[in-house]
């Protein structure tokens, strides 16, 4: 037979049917699988229907029982668990001083001494309000204390301050309130432990004789008890946390009372700076320019007058007035440059600050950090303040160096400015200072001044990265916190 003169034949149907076949490829037939290989359809992901382990989807498996198992190596779960054992003991431990306490106070009070001690017994209740309010913040809640009356002379006016009557009935409660919550938060823990070292601590299952069903069971109860534990614990945790915050912490029209007083400071402390700051413009527009510009006429005037008879004196004139003009131009960019800086918005704080620091007559050193992240108005609040800070520095203290770091800590934002001049600024003098302290509170800043006479002289302001609107309900919102490195004005 002659070999086939194309890589195809033709094969014809059987006669009768109609029909004809395709083209045939003349490739080899797949080889037959290896002896032993089962046969039937391959098993894979697309196989449906019940079939042996290797059916199963493990890695989904494992990634469920991560999920599930992975509050129990966190430490959030430990410290709720924690929070609610200790809570119980103080929480004993601090009814029972206080009744003795009261006891003491009481049965004095017959022969005059207990009245002297009413004011250490509410101070005695003060004391333990506050370690309640600490361990608040194991689980992350922070409870400021709740404003009290003054106790007057002696204490005496205490026994009338409704607010320490509630930390003591706090204090009261706390003892059935601490058990029951210990109880709910780590009943899924104590169950856990019961199934797994039944024999030992006595479990429910122990009344049925162990078989492969209540096994199972048994396994099931402990893997949903240890998942679920770390969730349960925490979610008590924060319940007790609340409870406790609004027994020991200011209440809600407290909170919103003290925030209107804030924001009309701030108010007041926006319109003083922003009177300052258009008082400055108009002293700079008169001193500076506006004189500059009087003078470039009186020079045309002159050059006008001169054009004819003395050319020359005419070209020096127009000469002086161009350079003039020059110098309004420049005096008019700094102008600029003080109210709102292009090349902050374009190039960032550094780069900002190295051109204040460029024509300094002294050496002045920036560091900013990379990673400051600040909004648009904390980010102009940086660079007034680092700005005035240097305006203050150059004016005023005689210094031969000085230098500026802005540094991120943690949820805020440090402007440090440090001169070895003379010293004595005085935050309570002058418009400088004043004004940077103006723009700190604005949003929700801090300045502090440490300035010895003789000097050096160290001013850090500290703002909030980013700047807190109102909530959605409309109850007013803190911008941020506050370091203790700065939180007060110090000369």
């Amino acid at each position: 037979m002659n070999p086939p003169t194309d890589t195809h034949d033709r094969i014809d149907a059987a006669p009768g049917s109609g029909r004809e076949t395709g083209e045939v490829s003349q490739l080899p037939p797949p080889s037959f699988p290896p002896p032993g290989t089962p046969s039937g359809p391959p098993t894979g992901e697309g196989r449906t229907g019940s079939g042996g382990p290797n059916d199963w989807d493990w890695d989904r498996i494992r990634d469920l029982a991560e999920q599930w198992f992975s509050p129990l190596l966190r430490p959030d779960g430990w410290r709720a668990l924690g929070y609610l054992f200790v809570g119980m003991l103080t929480g004993f431990f601090f009814f029972g001083v206080m009744v003795g306490a009261a006891a003491l106070v009481f049965g004095l009070s017959f022969i005059g001494v207990g009245l002297l001690l009413i004011g250490p017994f509410f101070a005695l209740t003060g004391v333990f309000a506050r370690a309640e309010r600490a361990m608040a913040s194991w689980v992350g809640v922070e409870i400021e204390a709740r404003p009290l009356a003054p106790a007057g002379r002696f204490g005496i006016k205490s026994i009338l301050d409704p607010e320490r009557w509630r930390i003591v009935g706090y204090l009261a409660v706390n003892t059935v309130l601490a058990s029951g919550l210990f109880a709910i938060g780590s009943f899924l823990y104590t169950l856990a432990f019961n199934v797994i070292f039944g024999g030992l601590a006595g479990s429910v299952f122990d009344t049925f004789p162990f078989n492969a069903v209540a096994g199972i069971v048994a396994l099931a109860i402990c893997a949903a008890a240890l998942g679920g534990a770390p969730r349960v614990v925490v979610w008590v945790g924060m319940l007790k946390a609340q409870i406790t915050s609004w027994f020991l912490g200011p209440d809600r029209l407290a909170q919103a009372e003290r925030r209107v007083s804030v924001l009309a400071d701030q108010r007041q402390d926006i319109l003083d700076a922003v009177a300052t700051e258009r008082r400055r413009i108009e002293r700079n527009l008169h001193d500076g320019v506006q004189q500059q510009l009087v003078a470039i006429g009186l020079d045309l005037g002159m050059a006008e007058q001169q054009l004819d008879r003395d050319p020359e004196r005419a070209r020096e004139l127009i000469v002086n007035a161009r350079q003039k003009v020059q110098g309004s131009i420049g005096e008019l960019r700094q102008l600029g440059r003080g109210l709102h800086p292009a090349i902050l918005e374009d190039r960032g704080i550094d780069a900002a600050l190295s051109a204040v620091v460029s024509g300094a007559p002294i050496p002045i050193a920036v560091h900013v950090d990379d990673d400051l992240d600040l909004d648009t108005d904390v980010a102009e609040t940086v660079y007034f303040c680092a700005n005035e800070a240097l305006a203050n520095v150059l004016k005023h203290s005689s210094a031969r160096a000085a230098s500026v770091h802005v540094q991120r800590v943690a949820a805020n934002v440090r402007v440090t400015v440090h001169d070895d001049g003379v010293g004595g600024a005085d935050p309570t003098h002058g418009t400088g200072l004043a004004g940077i302290r103006a723009r700190a509170n604005a949003v929700d800043g801090s300045l502090a001044v440490n300035s010895p006479r003789g000097g050096p002289t160290t001013v850090v302001v500290e703002l909030p990265r980013h700047v807190v609107r109102s909530s959605g309900s409309g109850d007013p919102v803190p911008a941020g916190g506050r370091s203790k490195e700065a939180t007060d004005v110090r000369s």
